[in-house]
């Protein structure tokens, strides 16, 4: 399904009202309040984005983008709110709610990495916001690094922002403090060029790419795929094409090992298409590719791994989650 990806089309003005219910018998018609709930309304389109409680704090996306701003120079307090710019967005069409990244505009930031055929890699991190008009979400920051040559990026495991709350009057204020766990920062950050060398010394031959991008992102064949519906039959095997292309080019760039595999798996996390067999955000793919970086990185380094197994365990662990 298309989306909202261009931030003009993100910072739409929203109205707060209030919430009727029409009753309508054969004797009569009447309109009664419903006294604790509200609606929160696209006022540019009239369109009804969530009906939530009188508790509700409603913060706007260019509010909380205002909020990503102050929450980038509070966990990098060496950049200036200006050196920082909206990368990405991206939303529904309903527009319930939204995504925004925002990235450093200079190279002070950048993390270097092994080498990849003689040419360094560099990421550098990104700020990431989430709001919702619909109550489903929570407002929360996350921090994330991408790969500055394709823009193929991930979430962190675990989060070093401790701002993350439900829309309620109780719990988000006029002004917001964050509170940044620098010393967890510093240690992801100084552990990337090691994860990636890691990465780079388990071999991993080109046959087993595709396993691993589909197990780490859950991506799952569907149930009884003869007996689907011929669509469905035609996206998965469109899904299954995109995925060997996308395979192949970072086989032919990184080579046979666990790096090549991660780059087509946070490539695919950044880009997902749109297909009726992809059933996750860009933002869910992207937290999974941040959590299994932290858990591969052990994983690899054991002396008695073999890839087959550990595919093996993965592909079972899905199974479960089915």
């Amino acid at each position: 399904m298309p989306r909202l990806t261009q931030i003009d089309d993100l910072l739409f003005p929203v109205e707060e009202h209030p919430v009727f219910v029409n009753i309508n018998t054969k004797s009569r018609e009447r309109v009664l309040p419903v006294p604790d709930k509200k609606a929160i309304v696209n006022a540019k389109t009239d369109r009804v984005l969530g009906v939530v409680g009188r508790g509700y704090r409603l913060v706007t996306n260019t509010k909380a983008l205002e909020w990503a701003y102050q929450c980038c120079v509070s966990a990098f307090p060496e950049t200036k709110i200006s050196e920082w710019k909206v990368n990405a967005g991206d939303a529904p069409l309903t527009g319930g709610h939204c995504f925004i990244d925002l990235t450093h505009n200079s190279t002070v930031l950048d993390f270097s990495t092994v080498q990849a055929k003689n040419r360094p890699d560099v990421f550098g991190p990104f700020i990431r916001v989430t709001n919702s008009y619909n109550g489903l979400r929570a407002l929360s920051f996350d921090i994330g690094f991408y790969r500055k040559v394709c823009k193929n990026g991930m979430i962190l495991p675990q989060s070093v922002i401790s701002f993350k709350f439900n829309h309620l009057q109780r719990d988000i204020s006029e002004q917001i403090i964050f509170v940044i766990d620098n010393k967890k920062l510093s240690s992801l950050t100084a552990s990337f060029n090691d994860y990636f060398a890691g990465l780079q010394a388990c071999r991993m031959p080109r046959a087993y790419f595709e396993a691993l991008v589909c197990g780490v992102l859950l991506i799952r064949e569907p149930k009884d795929i003869n007996k689907s519906p011929r669509k469905i039959i035609e996206d998965w095997t469109s899904l299954n094409r995109q995925l060997n292309t996308l395979c192949d080019h970072y086989f032919m760039e990184l080579g046979d090992n666990a790096y090549a595999a991660f780059n087509a798996i946070t490539d695919f996390a950044s880009h997902p298409p749109e297909n009726r067999c992809v059933h996750r955000e860009r933002h869910g793919f992207q937290r999974l590719a941040g959590d299994w970086l932290s858990t591969f990185n052990l994983e690899c380094r054991k002396d008695n791994f073999e890839i087959l197994e550990y595919l093996g365990r993965l592909a079972k662990g899905n199974q479960k989650m089915n």
